[in-house]
């Protein structure tokens, strides 16, 4: 169905479709969380599964609930991988960093470039921002749920399990058929952004680019309806082959995601940066991923690594190939570079290139940088501290919650005071 539709109206329809989607995914979020909230109050200790194994870990709500993670954790079999906490912690924040100083390059890409200037783009990101920390108070109140229902029925092993359980156990008759298009609405909404941002990469980059200069809108409407056709095929076929939902985390999202980090980052920070270099460092890294999967990880056998290799061999094989394949080849024209930083007003290694300005928009551009850059600071952590202040009140945890409260209260007083 979603494939139907987005293939037929194309972006406008994804933007409907998502704003209608939008509104009953809040249904849900506000249901779960409301029902979690008045019907769970969890004892000081209880005990939870650990999944795939048949073993229970005992944990304090104080330990369960703490704002401030623990640098190591008791985790058996698979999950070991965890149990370096505080390293798991930092390999993530590293990542997600890198990803935020590459800019958005994956499907929510078409939305900022829909925006219409640089305020709507800043207020698209407050208002994501805003949504997104419903998506935490939703799976605690998930989770909290489903330890509810095994101190008083019996333990969820199988964490794939607790959703439905859940929604079973607690959800009355009715309310349930519109929870599951709720959480239906939730996957079709990310599924048709990612079959229309794909079609049009085809489209734009690669049909219209090469193939076929001269081409009415009509031709190129129908290459983006067979695009998000193969897509869709594409994306069934690959996925017989997954078994658990850590393979689409683990494989798909972390090692195939991976080989595109560098190029994206580069792009913004070194005025040589070509086009050549973004693709053979982008086919470097997915040769990596692939040799990676298919030979380095069954040789080391080193499962409590794995995550960690998927990331750091591709991002490593595309940071060489970007750098050779832009030195090999021929510059880009400095005019084009010229105009695309005048746009973008990036700082990096534009040094070739600002010294062409005036002296006045040097010192505007950098300005504006250092801004930008203070900004980074004081945004980041009002982000982390409004997801955990819903997480942490549906737990019931006040002492904790007056904490974060009075944190947010001084991050907003320097956003709204120093930025705006």
């Amino acid at each position: 169905m979603a494939l139907i539709y987005t293939a037929i109206s194309g972006f406008s329809g994804v933007v409907l479709t998502d704003v209608f989607q939008g509104i009953l995914i809040f249904v849900a979020i506000s249901y779960i969380c409301t029902m979690a909230f008045h019907t769970v109050n969890l004892p000081e200790n209880f005990a939870i599964s650990i999944p795939g194994t048949s073993e229970l870990q005992e944990w304090s709500l104080q330990e369960w609930s703490s704002i401030i993670p623990p640098m190591k954790i008791g985790l058996p079999g698979d999950y070991n991988i965890f149990n370096l906490f505080g390293g798991v912690i930092s390999f993530y924040t590293f990542k997600v960093l890198l990803e935020g100083a590459a800019g958005s390059g994956d499907y929510s890409i078409q939305c900022y470039f829909a925006a219409r200037s640089d305020r709507e783009v800043g207020l698209l990101s407050l208002f994501w921002i805003f949504l997104l920390s419903f998506r935490y108070l939703l799976v605690t109140a998930l989770a909290i749920l489903g330890i509810d229902y095994g101190l008083k029925n019996q333990v969820i092993y199988d964490p794939e399990l607790v959703l439905p359980t859940v929604i079973a156990a607690y959800i009355p008759v009715g309310v349930k058929g519109l929870l599951v298009a709720c959480f239906i609405a939730t996957g079709m909404s990310t599924f048709d952004s990612i079959i229309n941002a794909s079609a049009a990469y085809w489209v734009k980059d690669i049909y219209q680019a090469y193939i076929k200069l001269e081409t009415s809108n009509q031709q190129l409407i129908n290459q983006g309806r067979l695009a998000s056709v193969l897509i869709v095929i594409l994306g069934l076929l690959f996925s017989f082959n997954i078994t658990n939902i850590d393979e689409i985390w683990g494989w798909l999202t972390l090692g195939l995601g991976s080989e595109l980090f560098i190029p994206l980052v580069l792009r913004w920070y070194w005025w040589r940066f070509n086009d050549y270099g973004f693709a053979i460092g982008t086919g470097a890294g997915l040769v990596a991923v692939i040799l990676t999967k298919a030979v380095i990880l069954p040789y080391l056998n080193m499962p409590q690594f794995q995550e960690y290799i998927l990331f750091l061999v591709p991002s490593v094989c595309s940071f060489l190939g970007c750098i050779l394949g832009t030195l090999l080849t021929p510059a880009t024209n400095l005019e084009v570079i010229d105009n695309f930083y005048r746009m973008t007003r990036h700082f990096g290694f534009w040094g070739v290139v600002r010294e062409n300005l005036p002296t006045n928009v040097q010192a505007k551009i950098q300005s504006e940088n250092r801004r930008d850059t203070i900004a980074t600071f004081i945004a980041i952590p009002w982000q982390l501290v409004l997801f955990l202040m819903g997480m942490i009140l549906t737990m019931k945890q006040w002492d904790s919650f007056g904490i974060l409260l009075l944190v947010f209260y001084f991050v907003v007083y320097w956003i709204v005071f120093y930025l705006v």
